[in-house]
């Protein structure tokens, strides 16, 4: 199965010299494509510029990303309906800047601001929102998006994962973070959860779920 992953983090540009970006490495990502092709599956991996885990020999990234709105571009521009199926692990951005001013109320300029501010005080805005797209593009594609939660009781979770899913007409979601605790859980549309304890086992779930190459 043709498979494109999407891995890495993004980030949204507050001026011409600084960023606000989410943290990832990349690895889960990485571990994943690596475990997909043991399957046998061709995996075309997107992956953000601000990735520190390294790529295995054979294992190449066609296009890079920086910003959620890099990402955005690169969705319209391709053509998703190629993919099987197409995986969102990448750590995106749910806030985007709207304005910035320093402590007098002046607004700063998006090229690059002052050094010697006392302060700034920042206005943010929902960021892009990419999974709810994909769909659209690829309305024959299997879907799997992300839900990375820091806080919440394991019902309240579940109900969250269910929800993406609804909201974003996709066709699995993978819930972790502090939240959760270790490892994932792949939580299809349809079926029962799967506890999976690490990447490569998450990806053995995500192969048996997409069925055979």
């Amino acid at each position: 199965m043709e498979i494109l992953l999407i891995a890495g983090p993004a980030s949204v540009a507050l001026d011409r010299a600084r960023m606000l970006a989410n943290f990832s490495t990349g690895k889960t990502g990485v571990i994943l494509a690596e475990t997909l092709r043991k399957h046998r599956h061709h995996v075309t991996l997107w992956y953000g510029t601000g990735a520190t885990y390294p790529l295995p020999t054979g294992l190449h990234s066609s296009e890079r990303f920086q910003t959620i709105h890099d990402l955005e571009k690169l969705l319209h521009r391709a053509d998703l309906k190629q993919f099987g199926a197409i995986l969102l692990p990448a750590a995106l951005p749910d806030y985007d800047l709207a304005s910035a001013h320093d402590m007098a109320g002046n607004k700063l300029s998006r090229d690059k601001w002052p050094g010697h501010l006392e302060g700034v005080r920042l206005e943010l805005k929902p960021a892009p929102r990419v999974l709810n797209k994909i769909r659209t593009l690829a309305s024959s594609s299997k879907i799997v998006g992300w839900k990375w939660e820091a806080e919440g009781a394991a019902a309240e979770l579940h109900q969250s994962a269910r929800e993406q899913i609804e909201d974003c007409r996709t066709d699995a979601c993978v819930l972790n973070g502090p939240a959760y605790g270790e490892g994932y859980l792949f939580m299809p549309k349809v079926g029962e959860p799967i506890r999976c304890a690490h990447p490569a086992e998450l990806g053995n779930a995500l192969a048996a779920f997409l069925g055979p190459t």
